[in-house]
């Protein structure tokens, strides 16, 4: 088509010069501006093509150990296409983004719960709403291996957050929900003392909808990303182990509290420490096939 024709449709039809939202995996920045200052992160994304022209719902994604965000992303290729989704991975580096800050939050030392990480999180959602590439409404927030001890701690330190379902998977261990005395002497990461968390706020993260999904053959106590400190090994010997542990903590502190628990427990058969097919069971369960 000639230049100036073009030029005439676009001048006549304005529309027309609006760029879909890209489909399929991508890479984009993301400007965080935050209380810590701003920070460039960049995000692994993948969307649907049924999101090239509307927003869609959305799913945040956090990386392993391993900090691999493209493919923490590629687990979800098919999924995003299969469920009309938009799935973002962000990815956090070791050196701006270490364990205290990525796996940990940030929470311990800092008050201030503006610049926990968490934050950064729902500026993201902020932006994809705005951006009318994610519906508003809530996202689903999900994480496997350090992504699930992220996913789990945001649940306890933020309930206000928006995610509308946290769901993680295979965590090597975790923060109880309760005091020292609960988690074998332990304080924070193993249990939340040593946190500014409130037992307010401890008492409404345990009614937020959180999933907490165990693969049963995640069962290895020599699994060479397993963190074998006293701390963890003080909730069971393996990831299937602990996560049963976590969770029967969070049952008892929600009785002891008075509250509702609104976590629930999935075990996944036949799924040892894989991402791919915990994500795959996540969706599953979320979304109904099309």
């Amino acid at each position: 088509m000639p230049g100036f024709v073009l030029a005439l449709l676009l001048m006549a039809f304005p529309a027309l010069a609006q760029s879909p939202h890209p489909v399929g995996s991508h890479l984009f920045t993301y400007q965080d501006r935050g209380a810590r200052g701003d920070v460039e992160i960049e995000i692994a994304a993948v969307a649907g093509s049924a999101c090239a022209t509307k927003p869609c719902p959305l799913v945040i994604a956090m990386h392993g150990l391993t900090r691999n965000a493209i493919q923490t992303r590629d687990n979800w290729l098919d999924l995003a296409e299969r469920h009309s989704l938009i799935v973002v991975a962000p990815y956090l580096d070791t050196k701006r983004f270490p364990t205290r800050l990525y796996q940990q939050g940030g929470v311990v030392g800092e008050p201030d719960h503006a610049k926990w990480l968490y934050q950064t999180i729902e500026r993201l959602y902020d932006h994809l709403v705005m951006q009318k590439r994610a519906e508003a409404g809530g996202y689903v927030l999900f994480g496997h291996s350090a992504g699930a001890q992220f996913v789990h701690r945001m649940v306890l330190a933020m309930p206000q957050a928006r995610y509308r379902l946290a769901i993680a998977g295979n965590a090597g261990f975790y923060t109880l929900p309760t005091g020292k005395a609960e988690a074998g002497g332990f304080e924070f990461p193993f249990s939340l003392e040593g946190t500014p968390i409130s037992e307010g706020e401890r008492k409404a993260a345990l009614q937020r909808p959180m999933v907490l999904m165990l693969g049963d053959q995640d069962n290895d106590p020599n699994h060479y990303q397993l963190n074998n400190s006293e701390g963890a090994k003080a909730q069971g010997p393996h990831r299937f182990a602990r996560g049963q542990f976590f969770f029967a903590a969070a049952e008892a502190e929600a009785k002891r509290l008075g509250v509702p628990l609104g976590w629930k427990k999935v075990v996944v058969p036949g799924v040892d420490h894989d991402n791919t097919r915990m994500a795959a069971a996540a969706a599953r369960m979320i979304f109904s096939p099309r």
